[in-house]
């Protein structure tokens, strides 16, 4: 049989087509939903609230991580599966690292990569709490949930 040089684009088109499309029904992107429970405390320093941190619960077992940034008042909520859903209940190593916050719409933020004019915390703290292996906390998470955890990092 002899392939036409006109119909050739639309054959191959066909063939491209097919292959694209072949296997795409099973695939899903969807992320496991974590059981959480409501989790929300506190972090000071030195006993002066830190504004800004985000706090990050790393379950010990490989589940999903949970975090949260601090307010003014060192207040903050966990997000699991969605922003203040909560955390896998469980023993989890923490760390607080400075997020400098951001400026614009969601999905248009300004992005500043200049570290000189990058906002900086109102405090600093240790560098070490920002490795969840060198921070030296923990925190189990009952079953029920909490909302009175308090960190004061020295």
């Amino acid at each position: 049989m002899a392939v036409r040089i006109s119909t050739l684009p639309r054959a191959a088109s066909a063939a491209v087509l097919a292959i694209a499309t072949s296997g795409c029904g099973s695939y899903s992107q969807t992320a496991h939903i974590e059981k959480v429970v409501p989790v929300s405390g506190t972090v000071t320093y030195q006993g002066k609230p830190l504004e800004g941190y985000r706090v990050v619960f790393i379950p010990t077992d490989g589940r999903r991580p949970a975090s949260g940034v601090t307010d003014a008042s060192g207040k903050f909520v966990l997000g699991t599966n969605a922003a203040n859903d909560g955390a896998p209940p469980g023993m989890n190593k923490i760390s607080f690292a400075w997020e400098p916050p951001r400026t614009g719409e969601p999905g248009q933020e300004t992005i500043n990569d200049t570290p000189e004019r990058m906002p900086k915390p109102k405090i600093r703290i240790p560098e070490k709490y920002s490795d969840p292996e060198k921070s030296g906390i923990s925190q189990d998470v009952p079953t029920r949930g909490t909302g009175d955890i308090k960190f004061d990092l020295q």
